[in-house]
Order: structure tokens, then C-alpha cells, then sequence
């Protein structure tokens, strides 16, 4: 069964009553029970205050599972890599056509192009958050 918002709200307040937690979040307590039997939903200004709240990501909060996305990633990366393999050795090609008739060192040109991509690499995988919860 698939957690909703409202039980994560839920899980995440069982120290708190309702009442506490609406007044954290500055609204009212009906509104809280409301998002717990998943009836509504907060905005996303309010979705901010309840995962800085609670120390949490958004992306947690609404059900966001980071292993399902991993998951699915790398379905669709495994898909993508034969189509990609293809078009990046003609890439490769044409950067080593372009830098023989310019008078480059194909051999340098392949050196910077991999730095250039293990440096992008690098930077990518801090772009990823992290699970919190």
C-alpha cells in the first residue's frame, strides 16, 4: 500500500497533537485533520513549513520514494544506452575529423573532452539530494 501525504503528516506528528502542530503551521486544526485523511492537501508554502518543520524533504513528504526513482533512472539510463552509444562515436568522430583538419592533436582534444566529462560527472552528483528520513 502506497504511504499518503496525510500519513506521513501523520507519522511525523505523533509526538504532536493536532491541534500543537496546526498552530506551528499557523493554520487551523481542521485543516490539519483534513490533510491527514488525505481530504486535502497543503499548498506548497505550507508544504515548506512542514518539512523544514520536521526536517524532512518535500519530496519525502509527498510520497517522492528516492529507491523507485533510483529504480526507474536506471531503467530508463539502460534503455537510452545503445541509442547513445551510437550517436556519441559519431560525436567522437567528428571532434577527431574537426581536430585533424584544424591541426589539433586529436589525441589532446579526446584528453580535454574526457576531463571535461569526468568533471561534469563530479559536479552532477552533488546536484542530488539526499534522503532525510
Amino acid at each position: 500500500m502506497e504511504t499518503t501525504l496525510g500519513d506521513r503528516i501523520k507519522e511525523l506528528r505523533s509526538e504532536l497533537t493536532q491541534e500543537a502542530l496546526a498552530t506551528i503551521l499557523q493554520v487551523d486544526r481542521s485543516t490539519l485533520a483534513s490533510w491527514e485523511i488525505n481530504r486535502r492537501e497543503p499548498d506548497i508554502a505550507t508544504l515548506r513549513r512542514i518539512a523544514s518543520y520536521f526536517k524532512v524533504s518535500i519530496d519525502w513528504l509527498v510520497g517522492f520514494d528516492a529507491e523507485d526513482s533510483s529504480s526507474n533512472q536506471g531503467n530508463c539510463i539502460r534503455e537510452s544506452i545503445p541509442s547513445y552509444q551510437a550517436n556519441t562515436d559519431k560525436r567522437w568522430d567528428k571532434v577527431i575529423t574537426l581536430a585533424e583538419q584544424y591541426g589539433f592533436d586529436p589525441d589532446l582534444v579526446c584528453h580535454l573532452l574526457e576531463l571535461n566529462v569526468k568533471l561534469t560527472l563530479s559536479l552532477k552528483k552533488d546536484c542530488y539530494p539526499k534522503k532525510t528520513l
